[in-house]
């Protein structure tokens, strides 16, 4: 009790002691946020100073203007001659034009505001070809950049060439006119071509020049020549110095937004148990599409504002460009985006939990959303992950009871319609692998393998085995013989062993055929020895012919009937 007391006085100490320490630390906080008041404060008067400095000059300038825009009236109502009136006009619609301006910078800076905003005419213009070009400009502002040296070169190498052909036509002219000077007698003529020579001496000199100065500027720009590797590479440092931070920022905050907001779904879908659940309701769907379209827009946004943030117009333009030209290239597939927005919703022709068959296989819609999930516990492995698209020419059903998968397991045994027997010993989507007695290795892709309608022997089998007596056993062939070919046959199983992996057998008659009475023998067999397939195929031809020659039956041969024509 003591303890509970001390502990009670000990925080009502504590708090004194914090409400004695508060009041000076409040008075040195006020007194610190009046420094940067202050300073606010000196620097919004300077401004003011500044603001009225400007709008004085604005005033006087103004002044100026309309004092000249009145003085050039009076000139135009006074003069008569119709040259004079088309200068003084254009110089009068200069003067306004610069009164016009005055005037909206002087609304500019007394209201902080541009007129433009309160103009409804300007408002409503939009000019198409205006705003692209304002969007592009930058662009080619930056091509124009990178290649004005190439274009400098190609401009001085049409410059040299045509001063270098007509240096020698102006030196013909003035050789021809000197010729003219010396053969002539007039007077008159000489001081003629004198003055002629004289401006085309002119002309040769001024031609001259201008060849020195474009062969000197060529000469400078190509001295430095580089190799296309060295430019390239120069053109590469310089755009990476300058544009290549702005682009790592740009691509970071659009993949850093992305996946987070990724993150955040993921964890959203892990709490909230309707995510979970095998049957999503169609709220959840649209929830994810929802999600993940604000997702791409988000960092999208973010990407390009970190373009207008850094002052990067060229990548800025480059981006809004490369966005307009996806979006009209996506306007084409609508249709197409449609419907796979219904898959994912659940509303298309594939249902999850629906049994499909794509490449061939049979599969069970387990999940639909942008990648599609599709199951067959058969194989190994036993799920594939594909674009949602892929599944628009697909149909599904529902799901049969007891339906299989697939025609057969590992370690199982078949035999296909190309005669091929052997051993499963790989499934998967892709392919499958037989091993056959005695080591040989059979690979099928797994639509082929499929195709060629596997026969399953390790679910118990039976063989049929057919072989013929002669026709002079007639009377006996369907009863006496039969039966004591059975009983032959049993013998026989059990003397080699394989009497316990025998579920039934039989011999009965088959047919009558051109030659023979065929008899058939019907055994069915355990999976237990579905390995020895063609040995017990052997074997019960093997006690068919043991039967005839222990019971003196005759086995026919093909006999071929010749008629002789009377």
């Amino acid at each position: 009790m003591q303890a509970k007391k001390f502990h009670i006085f000990q925080v009502i100490v504590l708090f004194f002691a914090f409400l004695l320490l508060q009041t000076p630390l409040n008075a040195t906080a006020q007194q610190n946020a009046s420094i940067p008041i202050a300073i606010k404060t000196l620097s919004l008067v300077d401004q003011q100073t500044t603001q009225s400095e400007t709008l004085i000059n604005l005033i006087q300038y103004k002044t100026t203007l309309e004092k000249q825009i009145a003085e050039t009236k009076k000139e135009l109502k006074k003069t008569t001659h119709q040259m004079d009136k088309e200068v003084l006009s254009a110089k009068l619609r200069d003067l306004k034009a610069q009164l016009k301006n005055v005037r909206e910078n002087f609304v500019k800076v007394a209201t902080g505001l541009d007129l433009a905003v309160f103009d409804e005419t300007a408002q409503r213009h939009f000019v198409w070809k205006e705003e692209i070009e304002t969007l592009v400009r930058p662009l080619l502002q930056e091509l124009k950049e990178m290649t004005k040296r190439p274009r400098q070169i190609e401009r001085l190498k049409t410059k040299v060439a045509y001063f270098e052909g007509r240096l020698p036509r102006a030196e013909e002219a003035v050789k021809n006119i000197n010729a003219l000077i010396e053969a002539s007698k007039s007077p008159v003529l000489k001081w003629e071509l004198g003055l002629l020579k004289t401006d085309f001496e002119k002309r040769l000199t001024n031609i001259d020049n201008q060849l020195d100065v474009a062969r000197f500027e060529l000469k400078e720009l190509t001295k430095e020549k580089r190799s296309f590797y060295e430019s390239t590479k120069k053109v590469m440092a310089v755009f990476f110095k300058s544009r290549g931070k702005n682009i790592l920022i740009a691509i970071l905050t659009f993949f850093g937004v992305f996946f987070f907001f990724r993150f955040v779904d993921r964890i959203f879908k892990k709490i909230h148990p309707a995510f979970k659940s095998k049957e999503r309701p169609f709220y959840i769907r649209l929830i994810e599409i929802i999600l993940f379209i604000f997702t791409v827009i988000t960092a999208t946004t973010a990407s390009l504002f970190s373009l207008y943030i850094s002052g990067d117009w060229f990548l800025l333009s480059i981006a809004i460009i490369f966005l307009l030209g996806a979006i009209w290239t996506a306007r084409e597939g609508f249709t197409h985006y449609y419907e796979q927005v219904k898959l994912i919703l659940n509303l298309g022709s594939v249902r999850e939990n629906e049994r499909v068959t794509y490449n061939g296989v049979a599969w069970q819609v387990e999940r639909l959303a942008l990648f599609a999930k599709l199951r067959n516990p058969a194989l190994s492995p036993s799920r594939i992950r594909l674009p949602i698209g892929e599944l628009e020419e697909v149909i599904s059903r529902p799901v049969g009871k007891n339906e299989p998968w697939f025609p057969c397991m590992i370690d199982d045994w078949v035999i296909l319609s190309d005669g091929v027997r052997g051993k499963v010993i790989s499934q998967s989507p892709d392919m499958v692998e037989l091993i056959q007695r005695g080591g040989a290795y059979v690979t099928y892709r797994t639509s082929d393998f499929l195709g060629l309608n596997p026969k399953n022997l390790s679910r118990n089998f039976r063989i049929k085995s057919v072989f013929g007596i002669d026709y002079a056993h007639q009377a006996d062939c369907t009863s006496t013989i039969l039966k004591q070919a059975k009983e032959f046959i049993v013998a026989k199983l059990e003397e080699d062993g394989y009497t316990k992996h025998v579920l039934n057998l039989n011999v009965e008659f088959e047919s009558a055929a051109a030659s023979s009475l065929n008899l058939v023998i019907i055994a069915d067999f355990h999976r237990d020895i579905a390995e020895l397939y063609g040995r017990l195929n052997r074997a019960l031809q093997r006690y068919s012919v043991d039967a005839c020659t222990h019971f003196g039956w005759n086995i026919p041969f093909d006999q071929l009937v010749v008629h002789k024509a009377e």
